[in-house]
């Protein structure tokens, strides 16, 4: 009889995405434009990383109109972000747009390593 073995190893990747400071509490709206050549929308964003490790962050930005519908959205992407350090960064919209926007972040994921 022969007796097969099968180990199974999982390596548990850590995210840096503590209940008590969630990465979504890590980013800010600075600024909210429309550029009047383009007519692509733009978010202005502030990163702060309050994790003990670095971390990569990858934001999300959902651009609305007046009435509440989202006309474009859009991402930013930022590596390796030391501990306790802030970084400015942008998101831009993905569709022209004719009216003025809102600007809000609808999804955070921070990656520690």
């Amino acid at each position: 009889m022969i007796v097969i073995v099968v180990i199974v190893v999982v390596i548990a990747v850590g995210t840096g995405n503590s209940p008590s400071h969630p990465p979504s509490a890590d980013v800010k709206v600075t600024s909210c434009a429309v550029d009047s050549t383009t007519r692509l929308p733009t978010a202005g964003l502030k990163i702060h990383n309050h994790t003990s490790k670095a971390s990569t962050y990858s934001v999300t930005v959902e651009f609305d109109a007046p009435n509440g519908t989202r006309v474009s959205e859009g991402a930013a992407l930022s590596l390796t972000v030391a501990s306790g350090q802030t970084v400015k960064t942008t998101a831009g919209g993905t569709d022209q747009v004719t009216q003025k926007v809102t600007c809000k972040v609808t999804k955070v994921n921070r990656i520690a390593g």
